[in-house]
């Protein structure tokens, strides 16, 4: 039987000097671009009290860098040819165990309790929640239902992504929700 409470999937990566937060280090340089990945995830991550919502931990790419280790979350190692395999890959394994699903991204710093609350209530009338960011992507996604191939031929990194994955679940005739625009 699936647990009947949302599980909330974070999608990280480990935090290594010119691995994180890449497209900012041209600007600010790997060290300080390291330094605001960990301000955000650590910001993130003081949204969840262990016990308060089932919340695992999807990281990249390695699941048992000692910087997890004081977390007391599950750890999963993400898997997929690209951002949208790995979402699907995550998604598709919470809902085999839970009846819906939220994945956040850590690098939203609007993205907090509050507004993971609204996505929970709207899964309760939509199949799929959209966390619209302002640079045309998303920095949330939950589903209670299958997603066929909502992240499949999405233009990762680009404007168009909240367009292209709206369209395909106009497509596949899935009821969503839009959240408030997020930066």
């Amino acid at each position: 039987m699936k647990n009947r409470e949302p599980l909330i999937q974070v999608f990280c990566k480990a935090p290594v000097l010119g691995k994180v937060k890449t497209r900012l280090i041209q600007e600010m340089g790997k060290r300080r671009a390291l330094d605001l990945y960990l301000q955000m995830f650590e910001r993130l991550m003081a949204e969840f009290t262990p016990g308060t919502l089932n919340t695992e931990l999807w990281i990249s790419p390695d699941k048992d860098h000692a910087f997890f280790e004081p977390y007391a979350f599950a750890r999963f190692q993400q898997a997929g040819p690209d951002l949208g395999g790995r979402m699907s890959t995550a998604l598709r394994d919470g809902l085999n165990r839970y009846e819906s699903v939220i994945l956040v991204g850590t690098d939203l710093p609007l993205i907090n309790r509050s507004y993971i609350e609204q996505a929970v209530s709207a899964l309760k009338t939509h199949d799929v929640v959209l966390g619209p960011a302002e640079d045309g992507g998303y920095g949330l996604v939950g589903v209670n239902a299958k997603t066929p191939d909502m992240f499949s031929d999405i233009d990762w990194g680009t404007e168009r992504v909240l367009s292209q994955t709206c369209a395909r679940l106009n497509r596949d005739r899935l009821d969503y929700g839009l959240l408030p625009l997020i930066w």
